[in-house]
């Protein structure tokens, strides 16, 4: 049972910091938790977050078509290299939209009041990993995290998931984009044409293996191979990042622009589509586009699911070692609301509580709690040593910040696995990653905090063994480095 409120609020959240009204009791924190609202913190922790740093798809995308019309314009252009580097390098700051993302992670992390469903949206990012590694997903990563992850965690796990696999970020990362039915009009024409086309089923495999039922299910690589012929025809692939998308062809002909509002609402094309029934998990579904709907519930609402994402709940916010008691507690809440993650992630929170369990946190989790408790603001930039918890004159943020995750080793925004960051402890611990530790607690040291390692560590109930060793240390920043990265903070 946890009864220090401030590791309690790490556990869970991403804790207190000092400035913070911190609430008598653990119960009172819980409830301020689960009943405040979700709306991203203002800069530097006062306010809202302003609006026009919100983009929506259709803006994200639009801002991305013009950064590469004027790239391939300067690129074509007959001028000297250097101010060629200049004028992208300008057109691209410009039109930039995931430093603003990257930016409201960070803040909502470091000054956010509902730091829960801060540690919510991470750990569903995660779940439904979409990676950057090229400037498509980069620009439309932070709509996934923020209105379609981030808005939706209190309804219910289909509404979800339906959101979630038919983003564009998603059909785009695991290339459902280049799939197309066997027996489709275009993979027929293509072929005529001695061209390549036909499934892809990389979608339909993480869908089946890591975002729903997982291998328990035990399905066959048929039941892989007709999701992906439900899945066939939707995403649709942006023609060198310009308005005009992929257009169908049927019968040789080419028809008319997609038009870019079809896109957004629903990117889906028939002419890739498979016709006829397919049979998945023994159920029957018909061809056309209503039929990846009643896949996804039928997902959602299986068993194995409910068995699949109460367990990985669990180990993220209980702990690897958590009990087939306590994800069982977490299980029957999940099936009991059919799915309702206002009621699991409730739950959660509870049995969190109630466990002695330690969870050895993620990088980013660690930082952003260490940044938070020690009162710095953001983490000092190595270039100015001022700090980046203020906007450029040119109304964009400083590029610190993915700099920063980059050191880390924990960035959402980097190109990675479909099956996310690892939650395992033995992933996370070796002499790099603690080097990496001492380098950050080094630059949020910079960053002017109000706490003291010794402060710390007397707040946070430190052992008489860390304390001894903060003590033992030279100077004030060495002290700060050796609290930070002490066990009581990596571990909760």
């Amino acid at each position: 049972m946890y009864e220090n409120k401030f590791q309690w609020a790490r556990k869970i959240g991403f804790g207190f910091r000092p400035e913070d009204i911190v609430p008598e009791n653990i119960g009172q924190w819980n409830k301020e938790q689960l009943n405040s609202d979700n709306q991203d913190i203002g800069l530097n922790g006062e306010g809202v977050w302003p609006e026009s740093y919100n983009f929506s798809l259709e803006e994200r995308l639009n801002r991305l078509h013009t950064f590469m019309t004027k790239k391939e314009k300067y690129e074509s252009d007959k001028i000297a290299p250097d101010e060629k580097n200049k004028l992208v390098r300008i057109a691209r700051d410009e039109n930039r939209v995931h430093l603003y993302d990257v930016y409201k992670y960070w803040n909502n992390a470091i000054y956010g009041r509902n730091t829960f469903h801060q540690r919510l949206v991470h750990f569903w990012a995660n779940h439904f990993t979409v990676g950057g590694s090229n400037n498509f997903r980069n620009y439309i990563i932070g709509d996934l995290i923020y209105n379609t992850i981030g808005e939706n965690l209190d309804g219910s796990f289909t509404d979800l998931l339906q959101k979630v696999t038919l983003h564009p970020g998603m059909l785009d990362y695991l290339d459902n984009v280049f799939s197309s039915g066997e027996n489709s009009n275009f993979t027929k024409t293509m072929r005529e044409e001695g061209k390549t086309a036909g499934l892809n089923d990389n979608l339909s495999r993480e869908l089946l293996e890591l975002h729903t039922v997982s291998t328990a299910k035990e399905y066959s690589e048929k039941d892989i191979k007709n999701v992906a012929k439900i899945l066939a025809g939707w995403g649709l692939i942006v023609s060198n990042y310009t308005r005009e998308f992929n257009q169908e062809k049927s019968n040789g002909n080419i028809k008319k622009n997609i038009r870019f509002e079809d896109f957004i609402k629903k990117p889906y094309l028939k002419d890739r589509s498979e016709p006829g029934k397919k049979n998945v998990l023994g159920k029957s579904f018909s061809s056309g586009s209503g039929s990846i709907y009643k896949l996804i519930k039928m997902l959602a609402e299986d068993d194995h699911t409910a068995q699949h994402l109460s367990r990985k709940l669990a180990i993220h916010f209980i702990g690897e070692n958590v009990s087939k008691q306590e994800i069982n507690e977490i299980y029957q809440t999940w099936k009991a609301s059919n799915g309702d993650l206002a009621e699991v992630h409730r739950i959660t929170l509870e049995v969190s509580q109630k466990t002695n369990v330690k969870k050895f946190l993620w990088p980013t989790t660690w930082m952003f709690q260490c940044v938070r408790l020690s009162g710095a603001k953001f983490i000092s930039d190595k270039n100015r040593n001022n700090g980046f918890g203020e906007i450029q004159n040119n109304g964009l943020p400083k590029y610190e910040p993915l700099g920063i995750l980059d050191e880390i080793g924990h960035n959402f925004w980097s190109s990675r696995q479909p099956d996310g960051y690892s939650e395992k402890k033995q992933d996370w611990v070796s002499t790099e990653h603690f080097d990496r530790r001492i380098r950050i607690a080094s630059r949020i040291y910079g960053a002017n905090p109000s706490m003291s390692g010794e402060e710390i560590a007397e707040i946070y109930g430190f052992s008489d063994r860390t304390k001894m060793a903060i003590s033992k240390a030279k100077t004030g920043k060495d002290k700060f480095i050796v609290a930070l990265c002490s066990p009581e903070l990596m571990e909760v």
